[in-house]
């Protein structure tokens, strides 16, 4: 027993020396170590000069292109590539860094930033309630600080967000309004058809950006083989930059520069892979993915889900060319136009209203879809569901445009995203999420 004594005292006063040695390990104390490195990455952020390019890549999919120029007094001046304003005008708001689980960066007042978070879904076109599932505090972790380069991480939804340090040159043509210029990318979709067409070099490509999933998508021949290509973009002050890059041969594409827009005679021009070109208007697809509208059919059926778009049918470039989205009812405000798949026997669609966090309708169509085997889908009548719906208005029209007996093809934009293009004359399409 006496031995025992021994041995547990011999014991402990191991592990109290143990503690004692540990604990000298560092000369400063935890919270001393941390405030430490806050100011370290203060320090880094303020002085990069010529401030940060930056890329966030949000968790609800896509990428947005940012700059930002911190300084010492937690201001920072922003531009952003969300919308034509936002890349042409900067924006101050404030920033701090802060001791949380783990350092983190917080912008801290309303900015560029919180606009894709924003819950509002009228704000950013993502979902009600979560925006588009991005950040505006970041967590920040010591292996992913380098001298150039910082990764941090949303901690709300795990939203990416790198920056860059900007090179002077780089400064200046934010300012001078080379984002801005760079964005007129978006024109693209001005243009009286949906399909869209470019050659560069030698080849042909068929553009078909999506806004709002920030996809881009390419098709061209090889021979008679139809390719594809797609992949997410942001912008920059050099022009649009694809997250891949596309390489096809010897030609290998990682964005577009140069990018010029004449709204008069609605023309793009941008140069790509070594060359340049002008987008023309095409009516037809460069490759008919045959199996898209089943495919595109049959994709909620299993889960019982629905599609779903934000404005209805751009006509002729116009988008909500009906004017769907200014749609009331007794239901609430307007929230979207569903497609639902039930049946070979007829399906659901119309407009739904949201009101005290339910979605409900007044009235909906019951098309009859039919399946071509050139790759077009033809909808028919088949009836409504609830009260009779309007004669005249957005929906009548909307409905009146989905019965045209030409059909649609379906391409698909991404993998939860397809466009819907009239076959008569790809003058009318609608997007559907």
């Amino acid at each position: 027993m006496k031995n025992s004594l021994l041995y547990f005292l011999f014991i402990g006063s191991v592990l109290f020396g143990c503690e004692r040695k540990e604990d000298t390990v560092f000369e400063e104390t935890a919270d001393t170590r941390l405030n430490a490195a806050l100011a370290s990455y203060e320090k880094q952020l303020v002085e990069a000069s010529s401030g940060w390019n930056a890329v966030i890549y949000p968790a609800g999919g896509g990428s947005y292109g940012f700059y930002f120029k911190f300084n010492n007094q937690n201001r920072v001046v922003m531009y952003s590539d969300f919308t034509d304003s936002s890349a042409a005008t900067p924006k101050e708001s404030s920033y701090r860094l802060k001791a949380l689980q783990t350092p983190a960066l917080i912008f801290d007042t309303y900015s560029y930033l919180h606009v894709l978070a924003d819950p509002d879904a009228e704000v950013n076109g993502g979902d009600l309630g979560v925006g588009l599932l991005s950040d505006f505090e970041f967590s920040i972790f010591p292996d992913s600080v380098k001298t150039d380069v910082i990764t941090l991480v949303g901690r709300q939804n795990k939203s990416r967000l790198v920056l860059t340090r900007a090179s002077e040159a780089q400064a200046a043509a934010y300012t001078s309004g080379a984002l801005a210029k760079a964005v007129l990318f978006n024109n693209i979709t001005k243009y009286p058809t949906y399909f869209k067409r470019i050659t560069l070099g030698n080849t042909t490509y068929e553009i078909t950006a999506n806004a709002t999933s920030r996809t881009m998508k390419l098709t061209w021949l090889e021979g008679a083989t139809p390719r594809n290509f797609t992949t997410t973009y942001y912008f920059t002050s050099a022009g649009l930059v694809f997250t891949t890059p596309l390489v096809n041969g010897s030609q290998t594409i990682a964005g577009f520069s140069n990018v010029t827009w004449n709204a008069n005679t609605v023309q793009l021009g941008f140069s790509g892979g070594g060359a340049s070109g002008v987008v023309a208007s095409a009516v037809k697809p460069v490759a008919v993915d045959a199996a898209a509208p089943r495919r595109w059919w049959q994709a909620p059926v299993a889960s019982g889900a629905y599609w779903r778009s934000w404005t209805g049918f751009s006509v002729n470039g116009v988008e909500d060319a009906f004017g769907i989205s200014k749609l009331t009812s007794t239901k609430g405000e307007y929230a979207y136009v569903i497609y639902q798949p039930i049946s070979a026997r007829y399906d659901y669609f119309g407009p739904v209203f949201f009101a005290d966090n339910v979605l409900d309708n007044d009235y909906a169509y019951a098309p009859i879809a039919s399946f071509t085997t050139d790759g077009r889908v033809i909808f028919k009548e088949g009836g409504g569901f609830g009260m009779p719906a309007p004669t005249t208005g957005p929906a009548a029209s909307t409905i009146n445009l989905l019965y045209d007996a030409s059909g649609f093809y379906l391409v698909q934009t991404s993998p939860t995203t397809y466009d819907m293009v009239s076959a008569k004359d790809a003058r009318a399409w609608i997007s559907w999420f």
